[in-house]
């Protein structure tokens, strides 16, 4: 499933699944301050992660990944460990 996305959206996704195992839902300055990203740069990643339907997300609110997105975080993270 993963093969689509591209190196950028793989980690984005990699990093809000570690950020949301610490702390449920993920803030858009929480997931910046740990990609060294501006905040918008962050909102137009989610957006697009959003309309691949891999993450639950509303403007100006805290998000998580999808079901989908969850399983394609295992994924990414079980790859990135070989």
């Amino acid at each position: 499933m993963s093969s689509n996305l591209s190196v950028a959206e793989e980690n984005y996704i990699k990093n809000i699944y570690h950020l949301q195992q610490q702390a449920g839902a993920v803030s858009t300055n929480a997931l910046a301050a740990v990609l060294h990203a501006r905040p918008a740069s962050v909102t137009d990643m989610l957006k697009k992660l959003k309309a691949k339907k891999l993450l639950q997300y509303e403007p100006y609110r805290e998000f998580q990944l999808s079901q989908q997105g969850r399983k394609t975080a295992l994924e990414i993270v079980r790859k990135h460990r070989l």
